[in-house]
């Protein structure tokens, strides 16, 4: 589907961020964000982790190899003229690092989200669970300068509310819709309804009422070596 077509399929007062891969030269770019900006769509979001396809063996072995793709390579000076041709808040995605992260600050973003885009694109990648971790620990003020989001690894609604704790204001997901749309329509509907209930459950059963008291004193950050 294009990008209009998911748009016409919003429900009303329904929020669209649209995510784009930056193509190569920069008319691209420009006829490219106006598409995004005739969309309605509330923010752009950049993705910065993917310059070239992963060395994704399983997919290799089911389908063989795909075409490298022709992605622009996003630099700090590339972004500062992305930034001046649009109106839109840019938000990107994939930030993976504290100094990243303090970059982006930097450089005036508004939003970032922490992904390792699924685990597909870098092996050994952190997860952004363990990166949020790392800067809670190193420069907890960026959750106060930007807005932090994060995906990955979001299965159950205790993933949900460590995200949360530590400061981030979103939290996306992924793998747990698409698997539930092997049901089509109403397998969605419930992995969303299951996934609101364990959030409300869960929250419950740590004393928060309101996610916005959740902090990071809610859980014991301490690694446990009981496995040896």
């Amino acid at each position: 589907m294009s990008m209009e077509d998911i748009a016409a399929s919003k429900d009303d007062g329904q929020v669209l961020f649209q995510q784009l891969y930056l193509p190569p030269g920069e008319d691209n770019t420009k006829k490219l964000l106006r598409r995004t900006e005739a969309t309605g769509a509330k923010a752009i979001v950049f993705t910065v982790d993917a310059p070239a396809n992963g060395d994704r063996q399983r997919a290799y072995r089911q389908r063989g190899r795909t075409p490298e793709p022709e992605f622009q390579a996003i630099t700090w000076e590339y972004y500062r003229k992305i930034r001046n041709m649009t109106s839109l808040p840019i938000v990107l995605k994939g930030i993976m690092s504290v100094e990243d992260a303090q970059a982006a600050v930097s450089n005036g973003v508004r939003a970032i989200i922490l992904s390792n885009h699924g685990g597909r694109q870098l092996d050994g990648s952190p997860s952004s669970l363990e990166v949020a971790l790392d800067i809670h620990k190193v420069a907890p003020e960026i959750f106060k300068q930007i807005e932090v989001y994060a995906d990955g690894g979001v299965r159950y609604g205790t993933d949900v509310l460590k995200l949360l704790a530590l400061g981030v204001r979103a939290v996306g997901v992924g793998r747990p819709f698409m698997y539930a749309n092997s049901y089509g329509y109403d397998g969605v509907l419930q992995a969303i309804q299951m996934l609101k209930r364990q959030i409300s459950v869960d929250a419950a059963n740590l004393g928060v009422i309101d996610l916005k008291k959740l902090d990071a004193s809610f859980v014991n950050w301490t690694p446990n070596h009981w496995m040896g």
